[in-house]
């Protein structure tokens, strides 16, 4: 019933962009579909039948870290949204969720912001919920932070490609991957990254 009041929402417009929905059943149809198709938004149930939504986002961003997970609930409990963010979701709502502020929750979130349902932004504001700034490098994967250390020794794809044995394609796609989740759009603004994160160059 839930899944059908969801999807009723945003297949109602109202001039807005449409959206297609799917739904899985459970966590791991959950971490499946989004491995395989690559949604824009997953709404991730913290309770959903499985291994649990926290755990299910965990797993989703370990494979795709760019994936924009929001999290998904009846509870506002401190508990339930500490363990959801602290997964990786970019954000919470309950689901008593109005149809606009639902459509405004997905579109905050796709453009990189957190989001959350008034009735926990309100309760926890002050109560030290939400995480502190993290470290930039925890954003990246293992592969992304290595690829990322051998770049500002000055080695290119193909050096970098035969100290850690991969293609040159794959380091390229690390290199991407990592400036895009710095914030740097060329090997000057990288460096710039390094610099302020006081890493030695």
């Amino acid at each position: 019933m839930v899944r059908a009041g969801i999807r009723k929402m945003l297949s109602e417009t109202s001039g807005r962009a449409p959206c297609e929905v799917d739904e899985a059943d459970t966590t791991e149809d959950a971490v499946e579909m989004t491995l395989r198709v690559g949604y824009d938004v997953v709404l991730m149930d913290y309770n959903m039948p499985g291994i649990g939504g926290d755990k299910a986002t965990r797993q989703i961003l370990e494979r795709r870290p760019e994936a924009c997970i929001l999290g998904l609930s009846n509870y506002e409990d401190r508990t339930y949204v500490e363990r959801m963010i602290q997964a990786g979701a970019r954000g919470y709502i309950v689901k008593s969720i109005e149809a606009d502020t639902l459509y405004g929750a997905i579109r905050t979130v796709m453009s990189g912001k957190p989001y959350y349902s008034n009735e926990v932004a309100l309760q926890w504001m002050g109560a030290g919920m939400f995480p502190r700034t993290r470290d930039p490098m925890d954003r990246l994967t293992s592969r992304e932070r290595e690829v990322f250390r051998l770049v500002l020794t000055g080695l290119n794809d193909r050096e970098i490609g035969a100290k850690m044995f991969l293609s040159p394609r794959t380091v390229e796609k690390h290199r991407h991957n990592s400036m895009a989740k710095l914030g740097a759009h060329n090997a000057v603004e990288l460096v710039l990254v390094a610099q302020r994160m006081g890493m030695k160059i």
